[in-house]
């Protein structure tokens, strides 16, 4: 088993390596002052991160190469200081009680977190995730003004079992808020767990399914995405849509709640086509279709003097990177005018090469505020010398919001975190109902002239937009 590593504000300029071993559990407090403030638009003062020690780089591997795969030491490699339970006087806190306290935070009104994460999953895709998350969360710590937070790291392993026992250790420890984990059964797992205490949950899944009775997705779920997008469109006219989009798991998350968010809206979904795979083979053929009833609706048309309808006004291409880039030129290939039928994403439209595509100029869809997430980037790029991973902003505003729910008495933990006025950090507006669902204001943007340009910014305050 890893042994806890206390970081002393004292030292706090000395960064000490991360120790993750199957069935293990890593508790680091850290607690610092924060230098040379920063803001990101609508937070609080951020910092930047004291520097890094030197250490041996990690290596490469030929498995998940982007983000490089996370080398892990042994617990040789490190002599920890060993861990101090302090059973503390409540006084005039509601948070100094027995519980994991490095005795430089003695008699302070400690706010504990707990990060469960994969730091050891038998896959390396997840093992860097954890470690960009775990960083960002420490530096969520290192920024803050009070050093009145301790954060406590466990290894879920990446399964049911590891997320049951970090969970266990977490309240053990005296966790507050538990943050984590980041798949769909290990967040069931410990849900579970949590629950026996009272400790809320903020998980990382995008699965609506796990939300509710204490756990809350500090994540952006497809149906929000889809329901922005098509809000927006309808908004400006449109009533008939179309989709096109892979036949997996997330693809039909997404057509369910497209077709959804249409009816609510009083429009129809007339025509749709997927398919399997993500190669422009097994695209082509479902792109001539829709492209058939297109034409079939432009002939119409013209016979009658205009007075049919178009077939499809709006079509939802929900893919991303490669696959989005193979997707879209296939329906002007099939003259299918994105001049004159809308273009939709979700923000698996937000990489830097969909604006390379030009099928996609005009293009519109969905995502964070990037005002904010720009920030916090260059100053997570500044602290460590990389790009965050996908989830890292997850974690940085997890530490964030979780202080706020903690900070309290504990019977009223989970009032604070259903605070209808919700909570804006580097991913903007998030709020909860008892369901745990989270609803988040996001920004609507469209590619123009080879750029993002935004076309509805994302609401900064709960009510005031969607």
């Amino acid at each position: 088993m890893a042994h806890p590593i206390a970081l002393n504000p004292s030292i706090s300029k000395l960064r000490l390596p991360l120790i993750a071993l199957s069935a293990a559990l890593l508790m680091t407090a850290c607690t610092t002052t924060a230098p040379a403030p920063t803001t990101y638009p609508g937070q609080g003062p951020v910092a930047e991160r004291p520097d890094e020690p030197t250490s041996e780089t990690p290596d490469k591997t030929a498995e998940d190469k982007t983000p490089d795969e996370v080398k892990v030491p042994d617990d040789k490699d490190i002599e920890p200081e060993e861990p101090v339970i302090v059973a503390e006087d409540t006084g005039p806190y509601y948070n100094n009680r027995t519980g994991l306290t490095p005795p430089h935070m003695a008699g302070r009104d400690t706010k504990r977190l707990a990060l469960l994460l994969p730091f050891s999953s038998s896959r390396a895709v997840l093992r860097d995730e954890a470690m960009s998350m775990f960083r960002a969360a420490e530096l969520a710590i290192f920024d803050r003004d009070s050093a009145d937070v301790l954060l406590v790291a466990l290894d879920t392993q990446g399964t049911e079992s590891g997320a049951r026992s970090a969970t266990q250790a977490a309240i053990k420890a005296g966790a507050d808020v538990i943050l984590g984990p980041i798949i769909a059964r290990n967040v069931q797992a410990s849900a579970r767990e949590a629950r026996r205490s009272n400790t809320p949950l903020l998980a990382f899944s995008n699965d609506q399914a796990v939300a509710g009775n204490g756990t809350y997705l500090l994540s952006f779920p497809p149906e929000a995405e889809v329901k922005r997008v098509v809000d927006y469109v309808a908004d400006q006219g449109t009533t008939r849509f179309a989709f096109m989009g892979p036949d997996n798991a997330y693809g039909r998350r997404v057509k369910s709640a497209y077709e959804q968010a249409v009816r609510a809206r009083g429009g129809q979904v007339t025509a749709f086509e997927t398919y399997k795979g993500n190669d422009i083979s097994v695209m082509q053929e479902p792109a001539q279709k829709l492209a058939t009833y297109y034409a079939e609706g432009e002939r119409a048309a013209r016979a009658n003097g205009g007075l049919t309808p178009q077939s499809y006004q709006a079509i939802m291409l929900p893919e991303g990177g490669n696959a989005l880039r193979s997707l879209a030129p296939l329906l002007p290939y099939y003259d299918v005018d994105p001049a004159d039928v809308q273009f939709m994403g979700t923000s698996r439209w937000d990489d830097e090469d969909t604006v390379r595509e030009p099928a996609l100029s005009g293009g519109i869809f969905v995502g964070p505020d990037k005002e904010a997430r720009e920030a916090f980037k260059n100053n997570y790029d500044r602290a460590y010398g990389d790009e965050p991973s996908s989830l890292a902003t997850l974690a940085y505003d997890a530490v964030a919001f979780g202080t706020y729910i903690a900070d309290g008495d504990p019977a009223k933990r989970r009032f604070r975190a259903e605070d209808p006025k919700g909570f804006y950090g580097v991913d903007g507006l998030v709020s909860f109902d008892a369901d745990g669902r989270p609803q988040r204001g996001l920004a609507v943007y469209t590619i123009q002239n080879g750029r993002f340009r935004l076309l509805d910014p994302a609401p900064r305050t709960a009510g005031s937009g969607t």
